[in-house]
């Protein structure tokens, strides 16, 4: 995807395109619907409002720091905005910070198909690519590991996660790493299950 321009097409009669100042609503109904929690602060609409803007801008600032070769693209499908792909073009690896559909979309395969499109992209340059994924709450571990992730580290609250092209020559390595993740989490696990259940405060 370097030199990316205009549009490209994914699979499943996906596209993706730079975002537009006129996206912007769509992107904040995004962020929105991904963090609910927000909304169980005390206020009026109009003070949650002011609240989802003000942590909204200060998320897009943190990713322009974090990720300052980040490209910011809005998915279609069938000319619809469906959701969102934050990806930084590193050197060593394709960052994905962000891939959001909007919840009316979901459980359609939007995801995998965005996935499988940078997927490709990827595998003709020996990318490796790398995302980050709640550790509870979420499917977003076991969609990944269908799609050829592994778990590399996990560091609560999220499991970080990689995929190697085949024939990347860093490829032994990495299942080294995973499987030695693989044991640590299980033990973690075996852990968590032996201590007594919390006790909710008086």
């Amino acid at each position: 995807m370097t030199g990316f321009a205009g549009s490209f097409t994914f699979p499943g009669n996906l596209t993706v395109r730079f975002t537009t100042p006129s996206d912007e609503p769509f992107l904040l109904t995004l962020f929105i619907e991904a963090r609910p929690w927000l909304a169980w602060a005390d206020g009026n609409a109009d003070f949650l409002r002011t609240l989802y803007e003000q942590q909204y801008r200060t998320m897009r600032a943190g990713q322009e720091a974090i990720y300052p070769e980040h490209i910011d693209l809005l998915i279609e499908k069938a000319g619809d905005r469906v959701g969102r792909l934050v990806v930084d073009l590193g050197t060593a690896d394709w960052r994905v910070s962000e891939l959001q559909v909007l919840t009316k979309a979901r459980g359609t395969g939007i995801g995998s198909d965005i996935l499988r499109g940078l997927q490709m992209a990827a595998g003709s340059t020996m990318m490796p690519i790398t995302l980050s994924t709640p550790l509870f709450g979420s499917h977003g571990r076991q969609v990944y590991e269908r799609l050829g992730f592994r778990v590399m580290n996990f560091d609560p609250p999220h499991f970080h996660m990689a995929w190697l092209p085949a024939g990347h020559p860093d490829a032994a390595l990495a299942t080294q790493i995973a499987d030695h993740a693989a044991v640590q989490m299980a033990a973690a696990f075996r852990f968590l299950a032996t201590l007594p259940p919390a006790q909710p405060r008086a």
